[in-house]
């Protein structure tokens, strides 16, 4: 069964590792960025969309206002011109313009609500992202990739130590007499399996 952890043949693969790491943490963080300037921009243009419907509905109240006065001011005529025996004038016109108003501001006020119940949905959508991936993103980009880097980067210390120290030989059975004389070139295969035995990532 192969035994856990990771075993370092080049040094410098770190660095190369090292770099990766770094430029993802700056792809999430581009990738946050844009994921937020986009919902924010949606948002933004749901609220422009949302104040123009407001408008209107607002102008559609004032035009039914409006011809509900001039209908109430025509049928007041009606019955100022029965009382002293005149023809009454037809109010058709402002009947029709009250139908119209009042048609006009159905119209908006469903709209309105429609587009109210969607900035609603935006805005759920938003404060998600932004207690989910926004935070998930955030953490991995302001300490989790600096963190990895940094234990990255200390273990490559440690390694470079390992490998600019010199191999000692050890005492074979126990003799005091055995040369202590350091291993001046060992073998890459020496190299390794001493980097085995004292470290592990």
């Amino acid at each position: 069964m192969a035994r856990p952890g990771v075993y370092i043949r080049d040094v410098h693969l770190l660095d190369e590792l090292n770099n990766q790491i770094e430029r993802s943490g700056e792809a999430m963080s581009t990738i946050d960025m844009n994921v937020g300037n986009y919902i924010n921009g949606v948002r933004d243009t749901l609220r422009s969309q949302l104040d123009y419907i407001q408008m209107k509905l607002g102008e559609a109240k004032s035009s039914l206002s409006s011809a509900e006065n001039a209908l109430s001011i025509c049928r007041s005529s009606q019955a100022a011109a029965a009382v002293v025996g005149l023809p009454a004038p037809s109010c058709v016109l402002e009947e029709c313009a009250v139908d119209a108003a009042r048609a006009e501001v159905a119209k908006w006020s469903m709209r309105y609500e429609q587009g109210q119940r969607i900035m609603g949905e935006c805005q759920q959508e938003i404060a998600g992202y932004n207690a989910g991936g926004h935070v998930l993103i955030r953490t991995m980009c302001e300490q989790q990739t600096p963190l990895a880097s940094q234990t990255l980067m200390e273990r490559k210390g440690q390694l470079q130590d390992i490998l600019n120290s010199e191999v000692v030989a050890s005492p074979m059975n126990g003799s005091s007499d055995m040369s202590k004389e350091p291993l001046r070139s060992p073998s890459e295969g020496n190299r390794n399996n001493a980097l085995k035995k004292r470290f592990k990532l």
